[in-house]
């Protein structure tokens, strides 16, 4: 297909799609002629992904670029590519400024929690360091006591974890890569939209600040 109906079938633009190409992102089409070349379903399939990551995803292209070049490594293990995967959607974290014994405590911490659940998860991975992050947070706000959530987390994730894999086995790296991102956004979406449920039944968002506390 020509690269204008690769944009109309994509729905990304032609400009775009050759910055893709300029970055390397995308890999050339087979030339035809002079400034024009021909491209298949491989790039169909690969502009989706790309889209998926940039956009929902909200990568940035050099974290797209890693994730790109772990997919066509076909000596990655799927943990490999996961872990590539996990690291892109966390890249816009800030990096470890806690102090270092309380950084150190929550370390621990949070290795007991992940021994404690049974997880097998490298002591560098990078949901690891983030979790940790937060915990440190957590006691930085006197709010020790928030990290009891970890547990019912740790089983919601656990479930949908297992599910995703058992129905997903044969799927493509590509695929599962965009499975993934896609799973990631909506359980984090379905979460705040649980939140703003659940406010909208409290008594203090029906009646009104002053008139639930007159109503005391």
């Amino acid at each position: 297909m020509r690269i204008s109906v690769l944009s109309r079938q994509s729905g990304v633009p032609v400009a775009t799609i050759k910055f893709y190409l300029r970055e390397q992102l995308l890999p050339p089409g087979t030339p035809t002629a002079r400034n024009q070349a021909e491209y298949g379903e491989e790039h169909l399939i690969r502009l989706k992904l790309i889209r998926v990551l940039t956009g929902i995803g909200m990568m940035s292209i050099a974290s797209v670029r890693e994730v790109l070049a772990a997919i066509d490594d076909n000596c990655l293990s799927p943990q490999a590519v996961a872990k590539v995967v996990t690291k892109a959607l966390l890249a816009d974290y800030p990096a470890e400024d806690s102090e270092p014994g309380a950084l150190e405590s929550a370390r621990q911490r949070i290795d007991d929690f992940v021994r404690n659940v049974g997880w097998r998860v490298e002591p560098d991975a990078p949901a690891r360091s983030t979790l940790t992050q937060v915990f440190a947070a957590l006691q930085y706000l006197g709010r020790d006591g928030d990290s009891n959530a970890f547990e019912l987390y740790a089983s919601a994730a656990d479930a949908l974890a297992r599910r995703e894999l058992d129905e997903s086995p044969q799927e493509s790296a590509a695929t599962a890569v965009a499975l993934t991102v896609l799973h990631e956004v909506a359980f984090a979406a379905m979460r705040r939209m649980a939140y703003e449920h659940y406010l909208a039944l409290s008594p203090a968002s029906v009646t009104g600040p002053e008139q639930a506390t007159s109503a005391d």
